[in-house]
């Protein structure tokens, strides 16, 4: 499979979740999460942004609608925070005005993201592919002028029980997010993942990671602790319905289990994640 590279035709077969849909396509998600957390609306990552997107084929994002459709308007967004600066998650970061100026989307939100991400993209991002350094340089990078922009080390609180933990290889910078709160956590994992598969087969690579052999490393190490934690996976590339669940130790290795469908419930653009 092209988005796969090292991955192995028959083996798919093998898997007890794979994520591919009903003809056996890699069909992802591009979505975002919206939690409530501290009495505050976090949003996490910022989706393709309008579009069109002429490396996606044209494909339009929804967020606003999106966020509407919960009864949010983008001023009651209180912290944006990434997972990385790829282009599919930083879609909406900024906008256009009346003037064709650029402004922060999300008015009265900071925007948080790991200091050894930001740096990469602004010393250059050597490695990365066109389109990716294209967005940073128009998308992302006005929010350092406009004073939004919150750079952070691994662990540092964003907000109570909220904070980043590193899980490079995707991108020199990426990131996790954990929400923590008494015994209870959730991490929106970003790209560690793309489908389900890659839980049972972590060796299996995208071939967006920059630096594939660290991501099977921060893979393999982030499956363990996720399973040995019970922590609440939120995966924003996985398909309709496995967008969010627990990963579990079996005898034969590890295996994704989604959550029921009232606790994926998803709109095109956006995914609602809380901890119960």
């Amino acid at each position: 499979m092209e988005a796969f590279p090292t991955s192995v035709a028959d083996e798919w077969k093998q898997l007890k979740l794979s994520g591919l849909d009903v003809e056996g396509r890699f069909s992802p998600n591009l979505g975002c999460f919206l939690v409530p957390w501290a009495g505050r609306l976090v949003l996490c990552d910022a989706g393709i942004g309008p579009g069109p997107n002429a490396y996606l084929g044209g494909l339009r994002g929804h967020l606003p609608e999106a966020l509407a459709s919960h009864g949010v308007t983008p001023d009651q967004i209180a912290a944006v925070v990434f997972t990385h600066l790829h282009m599919d998650h930083i879609g909406w970061a900024t906008s256009l005005d009346s003037t064709g100026q650029r402004v922060a989307s999300f008015p009265d939100a900071d925007y948080f993201v790991a200091a050894p991400e930001m740096t990469f993209w602004a010393t250059g991002a050597t490695g990365a592919r066109a389109h990716h350094r294209e967005a940073f340089e128009t998308i992302f990078r006005p929010l350092e002028r406009l004073g939004h922009l919150v750079p952070v080390t691994h662990g540092e609180p964003i907000l109570a029980g909220l904070s980043l933990i590193s899980t490079p290889g995707h991108t020199p910078g990426h990131s996790s997010i954990r929400f923590e709160q008494g015994d209870q956590c959730m991490v929106v994992a970003g790209d560690i993942f793309h489908c389900p598969g890659q839980v049972e087969r972590p060796d299996w690579h995208h071939r967006a990671d920059m630096d594939p052999d660290q991501a099977r490393i921060t893979r393999k190490t982030f499956i363990k602790q996720a399973a040995s934690e019970h922590w609440l996976i939120a995966a924003g590339h996985f398909r309709d319905g496995l967008q969010s669940g627990h990963i579990s130790a079996k005898n034969d290795g590890f295996r994704f289990e989604p959550l029921n469908a009232t606790a994926n419930r998803k709109t095109t653009a956006i995914q609602q994640g809380r901890l119960q």
